[in-house]
């Protein structure tokens, strides 16, 4: 019989955070205020988010909202919050009583984050658990139990939970500052977007249309990193592939001279134009979903020919990725499936160059006048 269990807060622990110095507050505050965001976006009802050092309390909240798409949440707990003494501990504790029936063995943990209650965590593991043991018959088991009972001493109150929900940890979003995001429709710039997002970027996106339905798919895409910007909507730029080639790319591409270096070109014009968005928005660098020697453009000659190309740091976060490694994330993030939806795209050239001269791809480049 399946046991629900009762609650009126959620306990939020966050983990890198913590090992801030001075500027700690400011990275707690704007977690906080991503949280309230976040719940007032979903329309989750709440009564108010509390600041404590080394946790964030909601409470008179009655449902378990996804807390862990918010960036720099480590982990959640749906609690009872109850009275900040034994009685009222002792009285309330016995709700898990059904569900440690139902199990083979548990235990209870318990974590003073107020270290000025008088009684110490082992105590009080001890003394609620021999009481529980004694009112279920289940035994208690310290190493690998199958339920375990969790106590926290706050400040305000005790709290009594019976499981952590991992988030993705990290840094509040957009607290490191904004990112131009090249992204296409495909499996990997979406993931890259997310990892960065994930540091506390804000990523502004950045797509060079090659047909409707690749864009419609970007724009879903658009859509499921929205649900990990704490209810904030995330910028997109749609441009024609064509624009920046200023028309000539079928040309170009049908051409036997410059059809192999077509890759490289089309990778130097999106960064040019992804630098002059950046200048516009005031972003910092671009994110891009690179991978050393995935595809030609991508080889080290090649990245080089390019990257350096927008006057901007360049950040790719899954240069060293195995492609089962990005796939995985995109599984566990939700791009996955919407990347793999089939959608007029790309077509490689026959015979790519792998290992471009900077000295010949300029020399190309002012040939074309681009």
């Amino acid at each position: 019989m399946e046991h629900k269990m009762k609650f009126n807060s959620i306990i939020v622990r966050y983990g890198e955070i913590s090992l801030k110095g001075k500027n700690r507050k400011s990275f707690e505050l704007k977690l906080k205020s991503d949280i309230e965001g976040f719940l007032k976006a979903r329309g989750i009802d709440f009564s108010r988010v509390d600041l404590r050092r080394g946790r964030i309390y909601i409470r008179g909240i009655d449902q378990v909202p996804g807390l862990e798409k918010i960036m720099g949440v480590h982990s959640y707990s749906p609690a009872l919050e109850i009275e900040r003494n034994m009685e009222a501990l002792e009285r309330e504790v016995l709700f898990f009583i059904p569900m440690i029936a139902d199990a083979q063995s548990f235990r209870v943990s318990c974590q003073r984050v107020d270290k000025r209650f008088p009684i110490k965590s082992v105590d009080l593991e001890q003394a609620i658990g021999h009481m529980l043991h004694l009112k279920s018959g289940t035994p208690v088991k310290l190493k690998d139990p199958a339920m375990e009972v969790h106590i926290e001493i706050g400040e305000d109150g005790i709290f009594l939970f019976g499981e952590k929900i991992r988030g993705y940890s990290g840094m509040p979003y957009g607290s490191a500052g904004k990112l131009v995001s090249l992204v296409s429709g495909g499996i990997d710039s979406p993931v890259a977007t997310f990892l960065m997002m994930k540091r506390g970027v804000e990523p502004i996106l950045l797509h060079f249309e090659l047909s409707q339905e690749d864009t419609q798919k970007v724009i879903k895409l658009k859509e499921k990193l929205e649900e990990y910007a704490s209810g904030r909507e995330i910028k997109l730029y749609v441009i024609p592939r064509d624009e920046i080639f200023k028309g000539k790319f079928s040309g170009l591409y049908n051409n036997g001279r410059y059809q192999p270096y077509i890759c490289v070109i089309c990778k130097h014009l999106m960064h040019k134009k992804a630098g002059e968005i950046a200048k516009q928005e005031g972003a910092l660098g671009i994110i891009t979903g690179d991978n050393l020697a995935q595809v030609a453009s991508q080889t080290l000659k090649n990245l080089f020919a390019y990257q350096m190309t927008s006057e901007f740091p360049v950040y790719s976060p899954l240069i060293s990725f195995e492609k089962e490694q990005t796939v995985k994330i995109a599984r566990e993030i939700g791009t996955y499936d919407l990347s793999v939806v089939k959608a007029k795209g790309c077509t490689p050239p026959k015979n790519p160059k792998t290992g471009v001269s900077i000295t010949t791809f300029h020399k190309i480049l002012n040939e074309l006048g681009l």
